[in-house]
Formats: structure tokens, C-alpha cells, sequence
């Protein structure tokens, strides 16, 4: 049976109505560099465009260093202080949040232009790839810098503005990127174009964060009001910053081991599948942003019920959404990547797959439980979780990658994510009492093989010649086959119908368009016997 509202309707569509925004923001973000990235593969070799892909693992490995728990911490503590009408304490994190990881910033990326050449042969073992290194080096700063804005603006519950700055950044990316490669830059053009993008994203986003900041009249003692506002941010945010720092450890170790044992061309067939699946990243992480916030209302312990309720309501209608995309992309992977990438990255597409696998896990609660446990102040929990799949990763890493190359790192990647999530499950249910609704789960995933068996089948008896058609038709397919089957299959009630259409007038864009398929929905309810009946 689907899922009431339990008198959170109101606050449901609100939350609808955010993530909406953040995903129209997202996915205008994506399109423009999308086609810039496109158009970059197309005009750099395949080998020039892993030696692209290379050059951001070391500074990528450095941003790990670079947010010490600020920037969540920034997030929970403006969005509470603000229902709160505490505009003081809100204008001192803001500060001081800025101060510290534009500081630590400074520091890290000094480092690594300085030591560019050195780890480029000690780490890489590319000693040509020095020079796009150090040109790397300035992301550190402005990746940290940009994610602090964008924490802040979410904070204050300004997802226009946040979209707003993701889409600017995108642009500027999206558009020098390709005419920097064109103008003769090779390899280091649209590296300056992403170290560009995120420099003006950031003055940007920053005068924007200032300008719709309350300003309090008074200031206090600036010294003691760092290190109180400083403390209290470390204090929620360090267990998520060791946490994540040893995931993020097992992530740059992984990017070690490709540029050791895997050749350039097959990390560019794995720079292309990661461009895909970040579509599927647009869907999660405009999801992802709007549970915190929506949690961080609910008190497990005082209102046990909605807290549980809230959370299997999220994974029910996230899975419902998500685990269909996924399964989708998986279907036309083959013609969606040859279509925009052309068949110089035959790999791209089983590569594409299994990177997608993990994200099925969605069923079990993998996007909500993490949000769960930092919205009731249990950030120690979620540092045990990732610790368990961090300690994994390492361990398989670097047997598999050297065994199987980019093959052995996505086989890592899901034998980790499975065992992080099994134990993520178990923790919820020992210290809450609750987990996902593991039935409806899996009938939405027998539901989406059904209709992709339909669409592979059909995808089959088309001219290879052609991808396009391919992509189009068996798109349409599943769409098609996977609205009836919803009904049928019982992944789809009367109640969640009811739910649905509640949320989905918040945004009058959205209901133009699923307001008439929730009624088509209905009629097939309508027309299936009921339990009663004989």
C-alpha cells in the first residue's frame, strides 16, 4: 500500500517545489557543459582526452583537505539560525565559513603548483602532464570556494540563486572550453576553461551570498566570534570530514592505480561514461539537497512516527523515479553514447552500465540514510558507514585495478557500495527501529527489467547504422511500457496517486505534464479487480 502524507503535504510539495528548481538549474548546468565536453572529446584524440582526465586526480586528491566539515555544517546551522530569526549568529558563519576555506584553499593549492612536476612523475608517472597540473592546481581554491557559496545559498533556502550560480558556472565552462581547443590550447584549454569557470562562479556567487545575507547592527569581539563560530561548525562537521576524507582517500587512490596500470584511451572511454552518469547525479542530487533540510524538521526521538514516515515516504518515491532512469540509461546505453560520442569509445558503454549499478541501491535507502542520520545530529554514525566502504574500496583497489584495469575499479565500486549500504540498513534498524520498504523495492525493480527486456528486445531488430533511432524508440518503449506496468505490478497504488498529485501541483510546469499520465494511471487501477474480488 502506498504512503499517506501524515500531515506533511504542505511541506512535501514545498520540498517538490525546491528540488524542482535545483534540478531545472542542474540539468540546464548539464546540457551546457555536456555539449561543451562533447564537443571537446570530438576535437581532442582519445588519448589527449584521458591525459585531460588525468590531470584532475591530483587536485582533486587535495579538495579532499579543503572542507573540513564547513560547508555542511554552513548548511544545517544557517537554514536552523534562520527559522530562528537569529541573523547574528547567521551573518558570523557566514564570515568566518568563507575565511577559513578560502585559507585553507590558499595553503593547498600553493602546494600542489609548487610540487606539480614532482607528483606528476612520483604519482602519474606522466612527466608531461606537469604543466596541466599546475594549471589544476587553481581548482582547489575555487572548487572550495564555490562549494562554500553554494552550502550558504542553500542554507538560506535559496535554491533560485544557488541554480543560478551552478548555471553560470556552466556557461563559462560550456562555452570557452571548446574555443580555447579550437584556438590551438590542446589539452590546456579546457582546463583553463574550468578553472575560469569556477573563478568567476565563485565572485559571483559570493556577492550574491552577501547581498542576501541578513546584516545584523552588531558584530561583537571578532576574534572570540571566530573561534566560537569556527568551533561550533568543526564540532558538527569533523566526523563527516573523516569520514568522507578516507572515502575521498579510496577515491583518489582508485584515480592513482587508472593512471598506473590503465592506458589513455580506456580512461577516456571511462572520462565519457562518467559524463553520463553525472545525468543521473542531477536527478539524486537535487533529491539529496532538499532531504536534509526536510529531516533536520523531524525529531526521531519526539515524533517517532513522522520521522519514520517521512523517511520510507522518501525512499518509496525517490526508487519509484530513480531506479527506472537508471535501468533506462543501462537499456540504450550502447546508442546513447555512440550518438553524442561517436564509436571512437567502444568501452564507454558497458563502462557506463556497471557505474550505474551502485545507484539501484537507492531502494534501500542509499540516498536518504546519510541525510537522515546528519539531520538528527548523527554525523558519528555516518562516519562509521563510510569508514566501512572506504576500508573496502582499499583493499579490493588495487587487486582489481591492476588485475582488470577500469573493469576492476567499477567491480570495486559495487561490491563496496553493496556492503556499505547492508550495513547503513542494519544500523538504521538498530539505533531507529525502521528501514525501507524492501517489498516495494523490489517490485519497482522487477517492474523496470520487465519493460527494459521489451526495449532491448526491440532495440535489437534496428540498423546499428543508425543509433539515434535506436536511442529514440527504444526510450519511447520503456516510457511507454513502464507507465503500464506500474499499475499492474503494484508499484503504483491509489494512494501514491493521490500523494503524487498533492506534490506535483507545486509545480505547475511539472503537473502540466504528469497530472494527465497520474490519470491514465488511475483508469488502469480502475479497470484491475480489486483484493475483494474473487
Amino acid at each position: 500500500m502506498g504512503m499517506g502524507m501524515g500531515g506533511m503535504g504542505e511541506a512535501a510539495a514545498s520540498y517538490v517545489k525546491g528540488g524542482f528548481t535545483l534540478f531545472v538549474g542542474s540539468l540546464v548546468s548539464f546540457i551546457v557543459m555536456a555539449v561543451g565536453s562533447i564537443l571537446v572529446a570530438r576535437m581532442l584524440t582519445p588519448a589527449e582526452y584521458g591525459l585531460y582526465g588525468v590531470s584532475f586526480v591530483l587536485p582533486s586528491f587535495f579538495l579532499l583537505f579543503s572542507n573540513w566539515g564547513v560547508d555542511t555544517a554552513l548548511t544545517r546551522f544557517v537554514s536552523r539560525y534562520g527559522s530562528e530569526g537569529r541573523r547574528l549568529e547567521i551573518w558570523r558563519l557566514i564570515r568566518v565559513g568563507l575565511l577559513f576555506n578560502v585559507g585553507v584553499g590558499v595553503v593547498l593549492s600553493l602546494v600542489l603548483f609548487l610540487s606539480a612536476d614532482f607528483l606528476s612523475v612520483l604519482v602519474l608517472r606522466r612527466p608531461t602532464a606537469g604543466e596541466f597540473v599546475r594549471l589544476a592546481s587553481l581548482l582547489v581554491l575555487f572548487q572550495s570556494l564555490y562549494s562554500t557559496v553554494i552550502s550558504v545559498l542553500t542554507g538560506l533556502e535559496r535554491m533560485d540563486l544557488r541554480s543560478a550560480v551552478g548555471v553560470f558556472q556552466a556557461i563559462v565552462k560550456g562555452s570557452s572550453s571548446p574555443i580555447l581547443v579550437y584556438m590551438g590550447f590542446g589539452v590546456s584549454g579546457p582546463l583553463i576553461g574550468q578553472v575560469l569557470s569556477y573563478f568567476v562562479a565563485s565572485v559571483v556567487g559570493v556577492l550574491l551570498t552577501f547581498r542576501s545575507s541578513p546584516r545584523p547592527g552588531e558584530a561583537g569581539d571578532a576574534s572570540l566570534v571566530f573561534r566560537e563560530s569556527l568551533g561550533l561548525m568543526l564540532e558538527f562537521g569533523l566526523p563527516l570530514f573523516f569520514g568522507g576524507l578516507l572515502t575521498g582517500i579510496a577515491g583518489r587512490l582508485q584515480g592513482f592505480l587508472l593512471s598506473w596500470f590503465v592506458s589513455d584511451e580506456a580512461f577516456g572511454n571511462y572520462h565519457v561514461a562518467m559524463n553520463f552518469s553525472m545525468l543521473v547525479g542531477l536527478v539524486t542530487g537535487s533529491i539529496a539537497v532538499t532531504l536534509f533540510p526536510a529531516f533536520s524538521k523531524l525529531s526521531h526521538f519526539l515524533e517517532p512516527a513522522k520521522a519514520r514516515g517521512a523517511f520510507m515516504g522518501s525512499v518509496r518515491y525517490t526508487s519509484m523515479l530513480v531506479i527506472p532512469l537508471i535501468i533506462l540509461m543501462a537499456t540504450v546505453s550502447k546508442p546513447l553514447i555512440y550518438v553524442l560520442y561517436t564509436v571512437r569509445y567502444p568501452d564507454s558503454p558497458l563502462y557506463l552500465v556497471m557505474m550505474l549499478a551502485p545507484t539501484l541501491l537507492v531502494g534501500l535507502g542509499s540516498l536518504s540514510m546519510g541525510n537522515f542520520f546528519n539531520s538528527q545530529g548523527d554525523t558519528r554514525t555516518s562516519m562509521k558507514i563510510g569508514l566501512v566502504g572506504s576500508i573496502v574500496s582499499i583493499l579490493l583497489s588495487p587487486v582489481l585495478i591492476w588485475k582488470w584495469g577500469v573493469f576492476g575499479l567499477l567491480v570495486t565500486l559495487i561490491i563496496s557500495s553493496v556492503i556499505r549500504n547492508t550495513f547503513g540498513v542494519y544500523v538504521l534498524r538498530k539505533r531507529y527501529g525502521f528501514h525501507s520498504d524492501v517489498r516495494h523495492t523490489f517490485k519497482t525493480l522487477v517492474c523496470s527489467a520487465v519493460t527494459a527486456a521489451v526495449s532491448y528486445g526491440i532495440i535489437q531488430f534496428l540498423p546499428t547504422s543508425v543509433p539515434i533511432f535506436s536511442l529514440l524508440l527504444g526510450s519511447a518503449v520503456f516510457f511507454v511500457v513502464y507507465l503500464f506496468l506500474t499499475p499492474v505490478t503494484g508499484v503504483l497504488d491509489q494512494q501514491d496517486i493521490s500523494n503524487l498529485d498533492y506534490m506535483l501541483r507545486a509545480v505547475p510546469l511539472v503537473s502540466f505534464f504528469a497530472l494527465p499520465l497520474l490519470g491514465i494511471e488511475r483508469r488502469i487501477l480502475g479497470l484491475m479487480p480489486s483484493k475483494g474480488d474473487a
